[in-house]
């Protein structure tokens, strides 16, 4: 059972938004040992994964972690390597964007005493690599070749043979590994090959030259082109005897170019039965694979990749040294390495590989039940439904939730409903017939998905509502979420914490008057702020409705309404600009000066914050926000906005975790409070929020991993 540690970071500092204020260094958090990582890009869901992976794994352990991000530069990949060796970084991890251009970074990181790890390429023409995190390409050429293998019989079997690109050096390595399990069987008989002269002319060799592979390759290369694979293969098969197809088997390098040669072996009537390979585990081949139409894949799974990648960078702190079992030049130097393991997929354990391990999920593939084995027995099942699968936010929770619950024992299936709640209804069936016990769900319509959790609830699911309250049904078991009037009441103390004396003029904004969860933030400002109004601190200077009653503790919905009608932003930043505009020129001269501002989300924060900058006769400001948006976090560090409320959504993963496991064994997880969803009170136990301003960003926002150093400037 996991335990979870949250952090809350409280900031009780001065954090104005005086126009001449230079923005302060954030002091830099105590390290045990440093790691440094160096991405590609952020725009692909694969890094964002790997980005997520590393950051949970090295502070789980104790290591402080900065991942920044090449987005296809290499003198961007330069410059994040210089900023990592700044902050003292003891071990690199580079993904370079170059491998020779990341040379010049990698010989930087070892002047400074850095330990440098190649991680899935190869750093090229430098000594300056200590330890390369890789997938071994011999292997998976051999994995292709052993599959071709055990399932060949007797002799005379027809052999045909494809390569990738000539140009690409892992072409060559993928051959080798398949010629060395395939030689002795074309030798012995086993095989014939039947579309390369020069393989044929050299079938009793068991080691290739460089130039021979070439020479083979040269015939059957596809140039990883999906086209020129199905063209050589129909050529083939049109010059092929009817005694060279029956029962064939065929090398394909990797899973576009297996899919294309396939097909092409499958529309000729000569060919009875066909055995291909792959590489990849390409969502349409791994589909191609259950219709029975590719016979296997290799599966190179990058969550061990970077878990390889961390122990070698823990290695290197503690002292030591990684394992190493193999060496790749890189031009220079031997590069020390232990490739880490590829899995063969075919039907057979296209489910456990694939589906149970978490790499992809069921709801991916058709006619999956039918086309694989079962996996193993299950402890207990969990299943979640996600919105949709094309937002950072999701994968990330997608990530770390498979991690968390699987390194728990649990088996776990994760679905998106993509932004319909059809899809999300059907999500909920398909995890209910495969016996999960808990299902986690955010869901896409709050009335709608009632019915899925009520059928959830009759097949003896428990249901936890996630960051979204599923309304109009008793069906709900427990509800892990931020708490909106914790929020509000975060940005009320914040400028509460700040004012001194009496008469500080106030102007209070709001969301937008359709929407609930303006009311709770407001209400949870209102609940702080209302007693230092009543006691003459602050002064409302933009409502006359909340004036009226500023004496009162607790307004109801319609008091509320009243006000929010007044101050409403409508959560779009020009209208909140506009309003903010029209109270300065309603505003008497009195009304400014140092003011303090209720702002309700990040968004309407800044767009305020502007109007106020440009007012003279305001001369300094206090102004709240929501959401830590990357422009706000920037707008803190500037002084142009003073504070956000941090809804950290790794707390909120961590906390449905808990609430699973709570269930799953056989307990209840922990309720502080309730929220009505217009049929019952569900528990709850609201995640945590964290107060964020110039003295606590760094630690909050960068130092924890919510957001990377590159993403800012002016932040040391």
């Amino acid at each position: 059972m996991f335990v979870f540690s949250i952090l809350i970071i409280a900031s009780m500092v001065l954090g104005a938004c005086a126009k001449t204020e230079a923005p302060a260094e954030a002091p830099a958090a105590g390290e045990k040992l440093a790691v440094g990582i160096v991405l590609p890009t952020k725009d692909e869901p694969r890094w964002i994964q790997d980005e997520t992976r590393f950051k949970d794994a090295l502070q789980k352990a104790g290591y402080t972690v900065e991942i920044l991000f090449s987005q296809g530069d290499s003198a961007k990949e330069k410059q994040n390597v210089e900023t990592l060796i700044s902050k003292g970084v003891k071990v690199l991890i580079i993904c370079p964007q170059d491998s020779t251009a990341a040379a010049a970074s990698a010989e930087a990181a070892r002047a400074a005493g850095v330990k440098v790890v190649s991680y899935d390429r190869l750093i090229t023409d430098t000594e300056a690599v200590d330890y390369y995190v890789t997938f071994d390409s011999v292997s998976v050429g051999a994995a292709q070749g052993q599959y071709l293998v055990d399932h060949a019989e007797g002799t005379g079997n027809p052999l045909y043979l494809y390569a990738g690109a000539a140009s690409d050096n892992n072409a060559f390595l993928f051959f080798e590994g398949a010629w060395n399990v395939l030689q002795p069987k074309i030798a012995d008989g086993t095989f014939v090959i039947k579309n390369s002269a020069e393989a044929v002319a050299l079938q009793d060799k068991a080691t290739l030259t460089r130039d021979e592979m070439g020479k083979i390759i040269g015939q059957i290369t596809t140039n990883w082109d999906f086209n020129v694979a199905k063209t050589l293969a129909e050529s083939n098969l049109t010059a092929a005897a009817a005694a060279d197809k029956g029962k064939v088997f065929i090398l394909a390098p990797n899973d576009g170019t297996a899919r294309a040669i396939a097909d092409a072996f499958a529309a000729d009537t000569a060919v009875t039965e066909y055995f291909v390979t792959g590489q990849d585990a390409e969502v349409a081949s791994v589909q191609y694979i259950i219709d029975g139409k590719q016979s296997m894949t290799v599966l190179k799974d990058v969550r061990t990749l970077v878990a390889d990648a961390i122990k070698a960078a823990v290695a290197f702190l503690e002292g030591g040294k990684p394992e190493e079992t193999t060496t790749y030049n890189n031009g220079v130097i031997d590069v020390p390495a232990k490739p880490s393991a590829v899995v063969s997929v075919d039907k057979a354990n296209v489910k456990a590989a694939i589906i149970d391990s978490g790499y992809y999920t069921a709801d991916q593939f058709t006619g999956l039940e039918e086309g694989a084995v079962p996996g193993k027995e299950t402890k207990l099942a969990v299943g979640i439904v996600l919105p949709t699968k094309d937002e950072p936010r999701w994968i990330q929770d997608e990530t770390r939730f498979k991690d968390a619950l699987q390194k728990a024992g649990y088996t776990v299936e994760i679905l998106f409903s993509q932004g319909d709640s059809a899809k999300e209804k059907q999500n909920v069936e398909t995890l209910i017939s495969k016996g999960v016990k808990v299902l986690i769900i955010c869901p896409q319509d709050s009335t709608a998905a009632a019915a899925s959790a009520e059928a959830a609830r009759a097949a003896g699911v428990k249901v936890v509502s996630y960051d979204r309250l599923i309304t109009d049904t008793e069906a709900v078991d427990y509800y892990v979420t931020f708490d909106s009037v914790s929020v509000g009441a975060a940005q009320g103390q914040y400028l509460v914490d700040h004012a001194e004396g009496t008469g500080n003029p106030l102007y209070l904004y709001a969301g937008a008057a359709s929407d609930n969860n303006a009311f709770l933030f407001f209400e949870g400002a209102w609940n702080v702020l209302q007693p230092k109004i009543a006691d003459g601190t602050f002064v409302i200077k933009n409502s006359a409705e909340a004036v009226a009653l500023q004496d009162k503790a607790t307004l109801t919905r319609d008091e509320m309404g009243k006000i929010i009608g007044q101050i409403t932003t409508n959560w779009d930043f020009n209208v909140a600009k506009t309003l903010a505009e029209s109270n300065l020129t309603a505003a008497a001269a009195a009304d400014k000066g140092k003011v303090f501002i209720l702002a309700p989300n990040d968004g309407t924060a800044r767009a305020i914050a502007d109007a106020f900058a440009a007012d003279t006769a305001v001369t300094e400001y206090f102004v709240t926000g929501q959401d830590a948006e990357v422009a706000s976090v920037q707008y803190i560090i500037d002084g142009k906005q003073s504070m956000t409320v941090l809804k950290d959504v790794r707390t909120l993963v961590a906390d449905a975790i808990k609430a699973a496991v709570a269930f799953l064994e056989g307990g209840k997880p922990e309720e502080t409070t309730t929220y009505n969803n217009k049929v019952i009170d569900v528990p709850a136990k609201p995640s945590a929020v964290v107060s964020v301003d110039k003295a606590n960003v760094k630690a909050a926002i960068i130092d924890s991993g919510y957001y990377t150093a590159d993403q800012f400037t002016g932040l040391e």
